[in-house]
């Protein structure tokens, strides 16, 4: 019976040992060819990002030893003093900012001998992130580990991994949700600040909006701005603009235990993108962003579709509060994606200042008329006749990946009816998704549904290297001489070397006529990887297509500005 009960213990271990030694072996290729450092090769092979060398039978062997004689931790459970909503053995929610209630998290836990118990704080997705790392000595009985975040500690969940003496550490624990069933329980603690999201992404002028709410300071004030217009620099992971409203006081005192809604008057304010900031009396703030839509669509003859989809992928926001956040992002076995969530640490949209605002403020410096249209309100449009009706020319900006049947034939047949169109990321009209209430599912890349994004792009996706290679662009002999270029100063496009991160590249499938206008070289080990910049024509319609990812943030520079401003002259105009 002692016999068995060993083996009981030691089955959970040897299974997840095993699939660890799976998940870290390096997949195969033909011999002597090299594995792209690619996201798509990536999840072909069983969704790793790291790969480190298989478990040897000795590694095994000695890891079983030690689990066997390691002291057993029992009782694991977090608290933090009152409970939020939602609260739960393995879930305790803080707000470290000193007042008292709820600033730091107890682990409690019991020990059946004397050990040594280390604690990893982490941030738990594909690619983990150790915050703290704590080892303490205790003797057998019940003991606690307090851990009090900094004031500064981003608001989002946190993953606590507890072990014992030298008990097997899941040190795979936060880079694979697969394998949780396996793993021993480890309690999550949420950061609240003052979080806080519309319960939709766009709304027309004087639109009544509910805003939900979850924090325990006692007040505050909400104030709207509207992004772009304002000559301040954006820093951190908050949002800055122009006042459109006088601020307004709430008392918070009566609803510090739980999430709760508001309804709040919009104003007659043009299309944009805006943001309610909250702001605490210690001053800490939290901006929630939302989009004024067009009234009426139309009202300019140019589109920039604002990729909201991304935006609510790109967010980390935990609701279940199992320590991942609720994304594809985190961890490639969630497929589904949640719309009405906040957004987490400072509210901006995720990588807003990394990517959307030198455009954003571009185009209110240079004047440039637009109609700023979300995800959603592109899906709305019935037709492709009345897109084109509309607008001559639409704008994808950033990162335009993640569209449903609607919209890529929105999107294609718009194309086909003469429509231009300037794509100045990469990545884009990836991934087929389908949307059921708040929820979006994201389904299968579109070119393996037979409907290659480089049919309408010029190019598609090929690599990702997470910007551990990067160039700068370099002109084709076509591109020297194209209108494209004119005036560019190509002494200093040689000298903008961080372009990359995500790479596109021409395919069999481009129309023809598509033109290279220059390409990024980022000397990755398969020297056939490039980002292409081109440019083509077909049927009327005129559509450009940037080839790597963080052009965007580049229209800060003189030499990208005059890139755009003649695209804008040639494209604006049917």
């Amino acid at each position: 019976m002692r016999r068995f009960r060993v083996y009981l213990v030691l089955a959970p271990l040897l299974l997840l040992l095993a699939i660890a030694s799976a998940a870290s072996a390096p997949g195969k290729g033909a011999a002597g060819v090299s594995r792209l450092p690619d996201w798509e090769a990536g999840a072909a092979r069983g969704d790793q990002d790291e790969i480190s060398p298989p478990l040897t039978s000795e590694q095994v062997t000695r890891a079983i030893q030690r689990a066997s004689a390691a002291p057993r931790l029992s009782g694991l459970r977090v608290t933090s003093g009152r409970p939020f909503a939602g609260d739960r053995a393995l879930l305790a929610t803080v707000s470290p900012n000193g007042d008292g209630l709820r600033d730091q998290a107890v682990v409690h836990f019991r020990l059946d001998a004397p050990a040594t118990v280390k604690m990893r704080v982490l941030i738990c997705r594909k690619h983990p992130t150790t915050v703290l790392t704590t080892r303490t000595s205790f003797g057998a009985g019940e003991h606690q580990i307090i851990w009090a975040p900094p004031q500064d500690t981003p608001p989002q969940t946190y993953r606590l991994l507890v072990t014992a003496g030298h008990g097997p550490a899941p040190v795979h624990g936060c880079g694979d949700r697969r394998l949780l069933p396996w793993l021993p329980p480890a309690p999550v603690v949420r950061v609240m600040g003052i979080d806080a999201g519309f319960t939709q992404s766009t709304y027309s002028p004087n639109a009544q909006a509910r805003l939900r709410i979850a924090t325990d300071v006692p007040s505050f004030t909400l104030q709207f701005f509207q992004a772009g217009p304002e000559t301040q620099p954006t820093l951190g992971a908050g949002m800055e603009g122009v006042p459109v409203s006088d601020p307004r006081q709430f008392d918070w005192s009566a609803r510090r235990n739980a999430p709760d809604t508001i309804s709040v008057r919009l104003g007659d304010w043009a299309n944009g993108i805006y943001f309610a900031r909250l702001t605490a009396p210690d001053g800490q703030s939290y901006d929630a962003p939302l989009i004024i839509r067009p009234h009426p669509f139309g009202a300019n003859r140019i589109a920039v579709v604002l990729h909201t989809y991304t935006w609510e992928a790109y967010n980390h926001y935990d609701a279940n509060g199992d320590g991942w956040g609720d994304t594809w992002y985190a961890s490639n076995d969630i497929h589904t994606v949640d719309l009405s969530r906040s957004y987490i640490q400072g509210g901006a949209y995720p990588k807003w200042r990394l990517y959307d605002v030198a455009f954003l403020h571009w185009l209110y410096r240079t004047g440039k008329q637009v109609d700023f249209i979300s995800d959603e309100d592109l899906g709305q449009f019935r037709s492709a006749k009345r897109l084109a009706r509309l607008y001559d020319l639409i704008v994808f900006p950033f990162h335009e990946e993640y569209v449903t049947t609607h919209m890529y034939d929105l999107i294609s047949g718009y194309r086909n009816l003469g429509g231009n169109m300037i794509f100045l990321g990469s990545t884009n009209l990836l991934w087929k998704i389908t949307r059921r209430g708040d929820l979006i599912h994201r389904i299968a890349q579109w070119r393996t549904l037979g409907r290659p994004e480089s049919r309408i792009l010029g190019v598609q996706y090929r690599a990702n290297d997470e910007g551990k290679h990067l160039g700068p662009y370099r002109l084709t002999r076509y591109g020297e001489q194209s209108w494209e270029m004119a005036d560019v100063d190509q002494a200093d496009l040689k000298k903008m070397w961080w372009l990359g991160i995500e790479f596109d590249m021409t395919t069999s499938a481009s129309p023809r006529h598509t033109h290279l206008l220059a390409q990024v070289d980022p000397h990755m080990p398969n020297r056939a990887i490039r980002g292409d910049m081109t440019y083509y024509e077909k049927g009327g319609a005129k559509v450009f297509s940037a080839g790597t990812l963080n052009v965007s943030s580049c229209i800060k520079y003189p030499v990208f500005q005059q890139l755009l401003e003649n695209l804008w002259q040639r494209l604006a105009t049917p």
